[in-house]
Formats: C-alpha cells, sequence, structure tokens
C-alpha cells in the first residue's frame, strides 16, 4: 500500500506538463490572431487611403489637362485671318486638337488619368503648339510677312479662367453648405450604464461596479436634404481621465476631424439604414476591465462632424 501512494505524484506530473503546453499554446495562438488582425486592419486603412489620394489626383490631372487645353486652343486661334497659308495650317491644328479634346473628354467621364496619360496628353498638346510656332516662323521667313498674335483672345480667356476659379469657390462652398445641411444632428442623446438581468432584459445604472456596459442612444431627425442609404456614425466615449476608451480588437479605430484635420480615437460605430424619416439609434461599449468612478461625455460624430455630446456620470 505504501509504494501505491509513494508513485502517485509521479503519474500525475506528466498531466499538470500537458496541460501548461496547453495553456502556453493556446496563449500564442490568441497573440496571433491579435497580431493579424492589427495588420489587417492597418492593411486595409492604409488601401483606402491610398484609393482616395489616387481619387485627388485623377481630378487634379484632369483640371490640368482642360487649363492646358483652353490655352492651347487660344494659342492657336489667335493668329487666324492673317494669311490663307496659315489658316490651312490652323485648320490641321485645330483637328489635332479635337483629338485631344475627345481624350480628354473620356477621362472626365471615367474620372481616370494615369500618370503616362496625363504626360502623354500634356506634351502633345504642347507639340502642337511648338509645331504651330515653327511653321509660322518659316512663313514668315519665306514670305517676309509679319505675323502677329490677337492678344484679345487671350485676355477673354484670363478673364474667363477667373470667373471660371470664382464659379468653381462658389460651387466648393455651396456643396460644403449642402455637406453640413444633409447631416444628421440627433435631436436628443441619452449616455448610460447598463447590467442584464435574469430575465434577459436590460436594466440602467449610474453603479460603475455594476455596470456591464455603456449604452449611447439618440434620435436622429428627418431630413430631406440628406440621401437616403447607409449612413455610419462614430462614438467617442471619454473616460473621467480626460482618454478616450478604444481597445482596436472590438471595433475601435481612428478618424479624422473635419476642418481642423486632427486625427482622434472612436469607441465604437454604427451603421444606420437611413431613409429621411426621424430613427432612434442606440450603440453599446463594453470593456472585459471595470469601469472607473466619475464623469463621462459621449460624442456622435459623423463625416468628421461633431454632431452632439452628452456627459453621464457613474457613481
Amino acid at each position: 500500500m505504501s509504494e501505491v501512494r509513494l508513485n502517485q505524484p509521479e503519474n500525475q506530473q506528466p498531466k499538470q506538463n500537458n496541460r501548461t503546453i496547453f495553456y502556453i499554446i493556446l496563449i500564442l495562438l490568441l497573440v496571433g490572431i491579435n497580431i493579424y488582425l492589427y495588420v489587417k486592419y492597418y492593411q486595409t486603412k492604409n488601401q483606402s487611403l491610398a484609393l482616395t489620394e489616387e481619387a485627388n489626383m485623377d481630378s487634379i490631372r484632369i483640371a490640368d489637362l482642360d487649363m492646358k487645353y483652353q490655352e492651347t486652343l487660344v494659342n492657336i486661334e489667335s493668329y487666324k485671318g492673317q494669311n490663307s497659308k496659315l489658316d490651312s495650317i490652323i485648320a490641321i491644328k485645330e483637328k489635332e486638337l479635337m483629338g485631344f479634346k475627345s481624350n480628354l473628354d473620356a477621362m472626365k467621364k471615367k474620372m481616370k488619368v494615369t500618370e503616362a496619360d496625363y504626360k502623354k496628353q500634356m506634351d502633345g498638346m504642347q507639340n502642337t503648339v511648338n509645331d504651330l510656332m515653327a511653321q509660322i516662323k518659316d512663313l514668315q521667313d519665306k514670305n517676309q510677312i509679319l505675323i502677329t498674335k490677337n492678344d484679345s483672345l487671350g485676355q477673354s480667356l484670363a478673364s474667363e479662367i477667373n470667373m471660371n476659379t470664382q464659379l468653381s469657390s462658389t460651387n466648393q462652398t455651396l456643396s460644403q453648405k449642402v455637406s453640413i445641411a444633409s447631416l444628421l444632428k440627433p435631436t436628443s442623446m441619452v449616455a448610460i450604464g447598463v447590467r442584464g438581468k435574469s430575465s434577459g432584459k436590460e436594466s440602467e445604472t449610474d453603479n460603475a461596479k455594476k455596470a456591464e456596459k455603456l449604452k449611447v442612444c439618440f434620435d436622429l431627425p428627418e431630413n430631406q436634404v440628406a440621401d437616403p442609404g447607409e449612413k455610419t456614425f462614430l462614438v467617442r466615449i471619454i473616460s473621467p481621465e480626460g482618454t478616450t476608451l478604444a481597445v482596436q480588437s472590438s471595433g475601435s479605430g481612428t478618424f479624422i476631424v473635419t476642418g481642423s484635420g486632427e486625427q482622434r480615437q472612436y469607441t465604437t460605430s454604427t451603421t444606420v439604414d437611413y431613409d429621411q424619416k426621424a430613427k432612434n439609434v442606440c450603440t453599446y461599449w463594453q470593456q472585459t476591465t471595470p469601469y472607473v468612478k466619475g464623469n463621462y461625455t459621449a460624442e456622435v460624430y459623423q463625416d468628421g462632424y461633431l454632431l452632439s455630446s452628452q456627459k453621464f456620470e457613474l457613481k
């Protein structure tokens, strides 16, 4: 009997070792998953930023090409009506320019211009002007005639460009006003702690120890200016210490504040299907650590704009 008692610890030792190895593998697996999700999130974010930058570059290139086309057209037409031979040369150049115009219209339709296409168009239009200048010089040298440029056309272009710039600025201002008018500023907002009950329902609480989640609810207004469809709202909950409650693996992230360009963290986000009618929206935040006592602030953002904020206290 005494021999059996002495051997028992030796039999239990392999089981304890196996359990330790299992826990180590489990921890490493969880760490690996978190690293993968972290890398995946930033890859997606970087891809989104790259697409936005590319779209902005396309718009800039199209605007440059449009301006170059107008400039080239005025340059060519400013020599019209002085010489029949020159007019026939100008007619050919205008036909060449129409080819560039067709390409530009196709680019505007697609809103897509590669760097290579942009350079090709720019160089092509400049070569058209350079070739015209060379032929004008040739005509002058051979026929001993004076060919002058009609600067009034250039002045008209400058005036038109200035007017277009003013209209563009006005349109941008109007577009910004419409964008602000389409924001869904909540008519009311509530933030409170909640905990679950045995019945499956939840009950509100301002007790920091009892609170299992933080609940933020807000009422969206009826807004006929806003387009119907999915709308995403970012909720930022600021702790009594002044820091944003955020856990990346739980859906937290960062955003840019419209106007200031400041980067901030948000706690959670929610997307709703908006049909231009009033709607109540609620979202929750749950963390593994207990909530501290003190005054909290909940903020709601849309498209980088702060829509509403609400203070609440956990005791």
